[in-house]
């Protein structure tokens, strides 16, 4: 069935492709791009997500197909915006292009997700796609504002918890907040269960941002993170609960200019790594994420559809950290 699927939605991508006309060389880089990110090899999680949310509403998921297509080419493009402002994943296709090229593309999948919910069923009043092109619409723009506040706050010496949640909320808890918001409304959910599954998405956003901050934050391979001052979890934690010469210590690793590849070293990198287990920044990060876990599970029990069409959310809400 999966197969079937993902072939459904390859196939809706193409005919989108085929219908905007396109150059051969975006064509090309949109294909490059398409599941790149992958990490378990899963192709178009952001759509599998939007479906997902459609078939727990109504126990089926096709009429969610040309939403789910959008909401993979949007979350693609704004995955695009995030790593050319953060300067990392150098690694993937569209860090690999010049960045005026990655910038197109990014901007080309955005207008190609609208095009896709043009392949909505025709209803009299169009209605169904002026609501979802407007919470594409919404998610666009709390996305956009989310990513400035980011950029911003790595500016700031200062940054409080309850900042960061809720930064993270607009920006990453927006993203799946769509996604579920999406096939809710195209699954036929009624105004309060689809406003469920809007903050079911808010907090399934919100527990995968902690995972990547605690995964990325001691990575210095492949992240850029800390010494580009980037407010993470563990950073922003670090900052408010250090005191005395640990915090001293920590504002030294912060403040170190140059080159960084020598400034930032091995010893530093092992002086942080410690102060961050030293002090439970790890540690604190699992709890809020076991948080919103248990926020995630009390809202699928709630929630009045069939037991057994809960069953991949659950799955889903399970997944360790």
């Amino acid at each position: 069935m999966k197969l079937q699927l993902d072939q459904a939605i390859t196939a809706g991508i193409n005919k989108i492709l085929t219908s905007a006309q396109l150059s051969s060389e975006m064509i090309a880089m949109i294909n490059s791009s398409l599941n790149a990110d992958s990490e378990t090899g899963e192709l178009f999680q952001w759509a599998h997500l939007t479906l997902m949310n459609c078939e727990c509403v109504s126990g089926v998921f096709e009429d969610a197909l040309p939403g789910a297509i959008a909401m993979e080419l949007s979350a693609l493009a704004i995955d695009i915006f995030d790593d050319i402002q953060d300067q990392d994943h150098d690694d993937l296709p569209w860090r690999q292009i010049p960045t005026a090229h990655a910038l197109n593309l990014a901007s080309c999948l955005s207008m190609l997700s609208y095009e896709a919910i043009s392949m909505l069923p025709d209803d009299r009043d169009s209605r169904l796609y002026r609501e979802i092109g407007q919470i594409l619409s919404h998610m666009w723009i709390t996305c956009s504002d989310g990513q400035l506040q980011d950029a911003l706050f790595d500016t700031r010496e200062q940054v409080t918890l309850d900042q960061y949640f809720e930064l993270v909320k607009h920006k990453s808890g927006s993203l799946t907040a769509c996604a579920c918001k999406i096939g809710a409304t195209l699954g036929g959910g009624s105004e309060s269960l689809v406003l469920q599954l809007n903050q079911f998405g808010t907090y399934l956003g919100i527990m995968s941002q902690i995972r990547n901050d605690i995964n990325d934050f001691l990575d210095f391979d492949k992240k850029k993170d800390f010494v580009n001052h980037k407010k993470t979890l563990p950073y922003v934690y670090l900052l408010n609960i250090l005191k005395g010469k640990q915090a001293k210590q920590f504002k030294e690793l912060t403040q170190l200019k140059g080159n960084v590849l020598e400034r930032f070293g091995k010893e530093e990198q092992g002086n942080l790594q410690q102060l961050t287990l030293d002090e439970g920044a790890v540690h604190y990060g699992r709890v809020m994420y076991e948080l919103f876990r248990q926020k995630s599970m009390e809202i699928i029990q709630a929630i009045s559809v069939p037991e057994k069409r809960k069953e991949k959310m659950i799955k889903l809400v399970k997944e360790n950290i």
